[in-house]
């Protein structure tokens, strides 16, 4: 038994240890991981001082992931050798898809970094089909939008952006917060200014002055792009901060306040810049060219090429597309423009192909509802006649029934006046011939008086006789003709009249016809006939 359970507890051991392990123990790492977002340098620090070597497989990755952040921060870049689309597939396999989806947003925001959008928007669909940390979420959407931006998919921008934000306010950190509100700011058509303030808010918040300027400057291109304060705050961007992509905007101040000199500096700036190697090139060729008209004095030249260009600005204005680098983005994306035009025009096509199968069909169901209309008047109409013809032939069977009733009545009538008339005069004189004749004559004497009667009553009654006579064959031809007597209504002094019989003998008969048809003592006769017309009739 000791035995037994020595075995039991190494399984459990070796089970234990073979199970890979999806948590960070340790407690340095597990603070580096909460401060990446918060405090690079602190975070960076932490990472510095964790001996590798103590830390299982999980956290070795976790500690990767990580690194890779910290330096897609700071400088830009991913550690050598590192891939994230690995580490995102290693943290699914261990369950842990916040850290799948960090892993995708790390390398599709490096790959947005040197440019490669179209695979950065691959990776960035990737971290978003993985359930995620708030802050990964919205930086996800807010990537998402920045690439929607660059490409001029304005709309589809606006709306990134707009998934971000409640992402990154339960995040609750300013500094991205600011930055999606500047982007919100700049793309909105409504609200515009208020975005603006909610992101200057963030970065007052934040005591941070550069991410301040940054957005003022955003706000300033769209609502006074010529102002003297766009002008001092690109001075401090491009000779405090080194950002020389601001000295577009100086170039473009200076030529256009016709001096030479200044825009001279920062056109040999702008040339230096490298964050945007072509963007730069473009606008350097661009303004060097106004800058040399400026400088020769050309003025006429000059002014033709100056209201050229402040027309295209006021009509992008207008469109609500003016944005701090509008120039840039026209001479950068003008085949991506007619890529969207054409999208557009196929997006209009399916529309129309779609309304038109939509009217076809509209179309072919009234058409169906008008012909199943018809079809059911027709076939009201039918019914209608069918009832009345049916109406018709029961008015026409009654009517039958009726003269061959008032027939029997009237023939009754003559034998009853005819035979009292004769037993008025002496018993022992003789009935006259003629007298006789017409008593036989009227009492269905002969076999085709009763076949004609019967022809008569069955093609009032839908052959009720020849039916009874099929079920129930015991019953003999005089039986048929007291049915057909009864049926008639007449009573048994009028039967005994018509077939010359007596009293008894037609009590007798209707004894013999109940018991041949199934009826018992009590059962009526009268009941079951009357069923049996229900039933024929």
């Amino acid at each position: 038994m000791k035995k037994s359970i020595i075995i039991l507890f190494l399984l459990l051991i070796v089970c234990v240890a073979c199970t890979k392990r999806t948590v960070v123990e340790n407690e340095e790492l597990q603070g580096a991981i909460s401060q990446v977002w918060l405090d690079a340098d602190a975070a960076q620090g932490m990472l510095g001082g964790i001996d590798t070597n103590e830390l299982s497989e999980y956290e070795m990755q976790r500690y990767r992931l990580a690194e890779a952040h910290l330096m897609l921060k700071r400088e830009l870049r991913l550690p050598a050798g590192s891939d994230m689309e690995a580490l995102a597939k290693y943290f699914a396999n261990c369950e842990d898809e916040a850290s799948a989806s960090e892993a995708y947003y790390i390398q599709g925001a490096y790959l947005n970094y040197i440019g490669e959008n179209t695979q950065a928007m691959q990776y960035l669909k990737k971290a978003e089909s993985y359930p995620a940390l708030s802050i990964i979420r919205g930086m996800t959407y807010y990537k998402m939008g920045r690439i929607s931006e660059s490409e001029q998919l304005y709309e589809i921008a606006l709306e990134n952006y707009q998934k971000a934000l409640p992402y990154l306010e339960e995040a609750g950190l300013p500094l991205y917060l600011a930055s999606v509100y500047r982007e919100l700011g700049r793309n909105s058509s409504e609200g515009r200014d208020e975005y603006f303030e909610k992101a200057l808010s963030a970065a007052r918040f934040m005591k941070d002055s550069i991410l301040y300027m940054d957005i003022r400057y955003a706000q300033l291109s769209i609502n006074q792009p010529n102002s003297p304060e766009i002008a001092s705050i690109c001075q401090y961007m491009c000779h405090q901060v080194g950002r020389k992509r601001y000295a577009y905007d100086l170039v473009k101040y200076y030529i256009r306040t016709h001096k030479a000199d200044s825009a001279k500096i920062y056109l040999d700036i702008l040339a230096a810049d490298t964050t945007a190697q072509i963007w730069s090139e473009q606008q350097h060729a661009l303004w060097e060219s106004q800058y040399l008209h400026l400088k020769g004095k050309n003025k006429e030249a000059y002014e033709s090429l100056y209201d050229l260009y402040n027309a295209y600005y006021k009509e992008l204005e207008e469109e609500g597309r003016a944005s701090a680098f509008v120039a840039a983005q026209h001479f950068d994306n003008e085949v991506e423009k007619a890529k969207n035009l054409q999208l557009q025009l196929e997006k209009q096509q399916l529309y129309i192909v779609l309304a038109a199968v939509l009217i076809i069909i509209l179309c072919v169901g009234i058409l169906l509802i008008l012909y199943n209309a018809k079809r059911r008047t027709e076939r009201l109409t039918e019914q209608a006649r069918t009832q009345q013809q049916i109406k018709d032939l029961q008015n026409e069977l009654e009517l039958r029934r009726d003269a061959l009733k008032r027939v029997l009545n009237q023939r009754l009538e003559l034998n009853k006046n005819l035979q009292e008339a004769l037993l008025t005069k002496k018993k022992e004189e003789t009935i006259p011939n003629w007298a006789q004749q017409f008593i036989d004559s009227n009492i269905f004497s002969t076999e085709e008086q009763w076949k004609n009667f019967f022809v008569e009553f069955n093609g009032c009654y839908g052959d009720l006789l020849n039916r009874l006579q099929k079920e129930y064959p015991r019953l003999t031809n005089t039986d048929i003709q007291v049915l057909a007597l009864y049926i008639l209504g007449l009573d048994n002094s009028d039967i005994c009249l018509l077939l010359g019989l007596t009293q008894r003998t037609i009590w007798s008969r209707r004894m013999r016809i109940k018991d041949r048809v199934g009826l018992g003592e009590k059962e009526s006769l009268d009941k079951w006939l009357e069923e049996r017309l229900k039933v024929k009739g």
